[in-house]
């Protein structure tokens, strides 16, 4: 089931709610407004034409109106609000929308496999060099939808720190290189993204290589990488 249609479903549930508090209301001041006409009725009306009050027979004309007005108030109001709300619903539900768009735009403008090569070399030479650590992370998501992969890139671009950087190495797949990162720290890194938002345990394949706890070559470094 697709979030527009479980959106969908909590709308219409949440309509059909409010509709019946709505029509319960109104049933309740008719019936209390009838029932007060009923009791003045015999008062009014009944009575001998010496006894009967013009005051009163203008009382119950008034109340009667009054009662018709807040009925029809009531329901002129239950319209407006339902009109509100329905467009309120549509211009969020067009805001989640541009904003899935945005994210998958964001996912597939992300630098591709070459770069990712590119850069992986040029971080484990600097790495090699200045006797450092490197490490990179791979995340498969082969069994979720576009959207979500979009989304969960989003999440974790906010968990990059200066230098490190994400790459799209597929339409189901991820890479991040984490310069001067350990194997252990690398690792805590994967787990904190098995606890993002929106991905279920188990969804994602992680693996993550670091140089040189791991690996002590570039070749060996980049012959981790199996994406199916």
């Amino acid at each position: 089931m697709t979030d527009d249609t479980k959106n969908n479903r909590n709308w219409d549930s949440l309509e059909q709610l409010d509709w019946h508090l709505w029509v319960l209301a109104i049933l309740l001041i008719f019936v209390l407004g009838v029932s007060l006409l009923s009791f003045m009725f015999p008062g009014t009306f009944w009575l001998g034409p010496e006894q009967a009050s013009p005051t009163s027979q203008r009382a119950f004309f008034g109340f009667c109106v009054l009662l018709a007005l807040v009925l029809v108030y009531l329901l002129q109001r239950q319209a407006a609000v339902r009109r509100l709300k329905r467009q309120l619903f549509e211009a969020r539900a067009a805001a989640a929308v541009a904003e899935r768009e945005a994210a998958v735009q964001a996912f597939r403008s992300l630098p591709g496999s070459v770069q990712f090569r590119d850069a992986l070399a040029m971080e484990y030479r600097r790495a090699s060099t200045s006797g450092t650590h490197l490490a990179e992370v791979l995340l498969k998501a082969p069994n979720i939808s576009l959207e979500t992969l979009a989304r969960l890139v989003k999440l974790l671009r906010s968990m990059l720190r200066q230098g490190e950087s994400m790459y799209r190495i597929s339409d189901k797949a991820v890479a991040v290189i984490l310069p001067r990162m350990q194997s252990s720290d690398a690792a805590s890194f994967a787990a904190r993204v098995e606890e993002l938002d929106g991905i279920a345990r188990g969804e994602m394949e992680i693996s993550v290589t670091a140089f040189p706890d791991d690996v002590s070559s570039l070749a060996e470094l980049e012959a981790r990488l199996r994406v199916v």
